[in-house]
């Protein structure tokens, strides 16, 4: 089983991604073999998610969070 086959499994639930230069955190919404998408919560009134694709090799950690209300 590879990383994202693992990751995979967590789908929907709220993730803290740790990456060289900043830590997103939101709701874990896809998985593909070199990617996978977040759903973020961006601040603004106007759009209060924003979709971000990460790229695996980029990924240094992954916390998945028990709660699920974000």
């Amino acid at each position: 089983m590879n990383f994202s086959q693992i990751l995979a499994q967590y789908i929907n639930r709220a993730v803290e991604v740790y990456l060289p230069n900043q830590t997103p955190f939101g709701r874990l919404r896809s998985v593909g073999s070199e990617s996978f998408v977040v759903e973020v919560q961006n601040g603004s009134y106007v759009t209060p998610t924003e979709l971000v694709t990460i790229l695996i090799d980029n990924v240094q950690g992954v916390r998945v969070i028990n709660e699920l209300n974000l």
